[in-house]
């Protein structure tokens, strides 16, 4: 979990609450003490999944539902090989919604929650490290652009179970009121139970782009020595 001293009220509430649930759950809070910035941050978190099979990264700004550690293991169990948000500002939400679907796919990675299998995470820390600046500031971009480049497709629950709170408080100063959930399920209801089969083979497509000027970031090749 990445974590910036400023956010402690949050963060405790997220522990708080996480271990409420279930009490020996691993976490590991990445606290960027010495400002690196949101890339080298959310690298270390990547970084510290050791041998477990998934890993979810959560940032230290959200809320979220009711029964949220068991709901991540539903979630899971339908999507093993994927990487997975549970988080989305998509419009394509609505039309979820409208069809009673539970997934859209994404183009880019939200980042507030994102589940990543084991092996995602290898392959993509070494796909980057070649192909992606290293002046490239943003983790959700590398992400995109590795989700892009390989065909790896990103899905987002419909609805998010988790709501980003931080969206007037970038560290950054990206502040922006569509930086929340299109559809969050709510802090008081369980996220247990909701039918993920909804939409599986042919979701709803988020439809943003990466903007033009972000891929002077990409590099097709590694650079020379």
């Amino acid at each position: 979990m990445p974590h910036c001293p400023e956010r402690r009220r949050w963060l405790k509430s997220i522990l708080r609450r996480l271990r409420a649930e279930r009490p020996r759950i691993a976490i590991e809070v990445v606290e960027d003490k010495t400002r690196e910035g949101c890339w080298p941050t959310y690298l270390r978190c990547l970084e510290a999944a050791s041998g477990a099979s998934y890993h979810l990264v959560l940032q230290d700004d959200i809320t979220f539902c009711k029964d949220f550690v068991g709901a991540v293991a539903e979630v899971i169990n339908a999507r093993p090989r994927q990487l997975i948000s549970l988080f989305t500002n998509s419009p394509a939400v609505y039309k979820a919604r409208r069809r009673s679907e539970t997934w859209i796919q994404d183009c880019a990675a939200a980042g507030p929650a994102v589940i990543w299998p084991r092996e995602s995470i290898t392959d993509f820390l070494e796909w980057q490290e070649t192909h992606i600046a290293t002046t490239l500031p943003w983790d959700d971009l590398r992400v995109s652009m590795w989700s892009i480049k390989t065909s790896k497709p990103i899905f987002a629950t419909v609805p998010s179970l988790t709501q980003h709170l931080g969206f007037n408080t970038s560290l950054l100063g990206l502040n922006s009121r569509s930086k929340v959930a299109t559809w969050y399920v709510g802090d008081k209801r369980s996220g247990l139970g909701i039918d993920w089969s909804q939409g599986f083979r042919a979701p709803a497509r988020d439809r943003t782009q990466i903007r033009f000027e972000a891929w002077r970031y990409y590099q097709s090749e590694a650079s020379p020595a």
